[in-house]
């Protein structure tokens, strides 16, 4: 059993950290070739379309990951709703962007785009079913092959000058292979049937769970809309450089904890206290990896944007040092929305994540035509420092989470990464290097002292970090 985690986690892992490697290349190459409103218009275009998947994604994947028996009504019934919901959503986004502007190529980008919904939703059923059953090896294989496609054939596009359209390019290509891959590792006969009561109990046992992720995700996708609409494509492709910095490693990390946590969670969701015991190592884990990451990236976010992106994006560092503290102080509730899934509870946190992110994106419509950019970066940060506590009080509700957990967990990673703070920025002003010698030599610095200082805090965790997935 022991043995299986880790693989499985291997697996994982390696899909997620492969994910960065090539995100990162091919994010290198776009900020390279492509202007700031170009990258900020392909965002735009793809927030659009990632927000009305991810709405459906939700309702549908969680709740046949946590079903006891996955029977072929199940699986039938959402693969042909998402067919045809996909369908639907494609016609009215075309006609919406029709509508909205009077440019033929925005238009065309659009819907060209939304067919992205409906690769995205016909592999919902495949992910879950892999997901039940451990098979992260294929999904590992699915999203690397994807990406290398979507990767190379982006790129392709924006070497033959074709701007935005190669973040377009890249994402249809990407999703389209992505589930050649899955359909061909599980070759079974779908039949035309949705069966109705199937169906109404997917939906009502997903939409809790659609709103939670829907309030993330809308934050983030229409953060990008919003700034759009307000402070223009340029402004949107300085953030969007920020965010994806952020994201690069936090969606690695994350999404592959997450992919292990809910069914893990699950499985102790009728026994509170391993389920709390589980959420604690794992919120520390979590936090020993990404905080002093987070906070490294705004040691050295000059660094980083002026030698790796050039001049160009120098707007975009002090957005980026906001958005790396921000997601600093998201590794204290990581887990706290796939916890409550897990338990079922997910209408605890329902109002709170819905009204913080209104109001994030209210902040940066009334911001966003004054300080650009630089709105969208605090909103994200006022709505983290608004939904945190709100978050512990439902998990503490749900399953007696209480604020002591919440600090056991979190308090070795934040102490050690203040030491490090302290050290680096007194390295950086001490030393004469510059350049990558600067930069490598802050990323040393900040890697020694927080390993030694996290030690001193707590000498054991080592076999403690690697028990959590053998033992419990």
């Amino acid at each position: 059993m022991a043995n299986h985690r880790l693989t499985t986690l291997i697996w994982i892992f390696t899909e997620k950290f492969g994910l960065i490697f090539l995100s990162m290349i091919t994010f290198v190459v776009y900020a390279r070739l492509l202007t700031p409103t170009e990258l900020g218009i392909g965002t735009v275009i793809i927030a659009i379309v990632e927000v009305v998947g991810i709405l459906y994604s939700s309702v549908l994947e969680d709740p046949l990951v946590r079903l006891e028996r996955l029977e072929d009504k199940h699986i039938s019934t959402a693969f042909w709703f998402s067919v045809l919901i996909s369908l639907v959503s494609i016609v009215v986004i075309s006609l919406g962007a029709f509508l909205y502007t009077s440019s033929p190529v925005l238009q065309w980008m659009t819907a060209i785009a939304s067919v992205k919904i409906l690769f995205t939703m016909m592999a919902r059923v495949y992910v879950a079913q892999m997901r039940r059953t451990g098979n992260f090896k294929l999904l590992a294989s699915r999203t690397l092959l994807g990406k290398v496609a979507g990767g190379s054939a982006g790129i392709v596009v924006a070497l033959l000058g074709f701007g935005a359209w190669a973040v377009i390019a890249q994402a249809l290509i990407m999703d389209l292979l992505a589930l050649v891959v899955l359909m061909r590792g599980d070759r079974r006969r779908i039949p035309f049937v949705i069966d109705g009561a199937v169906l109404r109990d997917l939906l009502r046992s997903g939409t809790p769970v659609a709103i939670n992720v829907m309030s993330s995700q809308t934050l983030q996708r229409g953060v990008n809309i919003v700034l759009g609409m307000t402070a223009g494509a340029h402004a949107v492709g300085m953030f969007n450089l920020a965010m994806r910095i952020i994201d690069l490693p936090r969606s690695a990390i994350y999404n592959g904890l997450m992919s292990y946590a809910l069914p893990a969670f699950a499985r102790r969701s009728a026994e509170p206290s391993r389920l709390i015991g589980l959420i604690g190592d794992s919120t520390a884990i979590s936090g020993f990896l990404l905080t002093p990451l987070f906070v490294g990236i705004a040691l050295t976010a000059e660094d980083i944007i002026l030698l790796i992106f050039g001049d160009k994006w120098a707007d975009a560092i002090v957005l980026l040092q906001v958005l790396a503290v921000t997601a600093a102080l998201g590794n204290l509730a990581l887990y706290a929305t796939t916890a409550l899934v897990a338990v079922n509870r997910t209408y605890l946190t329902l109002k709170a994540e819905v009204a913080t992110t209104f109001l994030a994106l209210a902040l940066v419509y009334a911001l966003g035509p004054v300080y650009g950019g630089m709105a969208a970066a605090v909103a994200l940060l006022m709505r983290m420092l608004a939904i945190t506590p709100l978050q512990i009080r439902g998990l503490n509700t749900a399953i007696g989470y209480r604020w002591r957990s919440f600090f056991d967990s979190a308090y070795r990673s934040v102490l050690a990464t203040l030491v490090m703070a302290a050290v680096v920025v007194w390295v950086s002003h001490q030393s004469d290097l510059s350049g990558y010698l600067h930069l490598g030599a802050n990323i040393l610095a900040g890697a020694l002292t927080y390993t030694l200082a996290y030690s001193v805090l707590h000498p054991r965790w080592p076999h403690e970090f690697k028990s959590v997935f053998t033992t419990r």
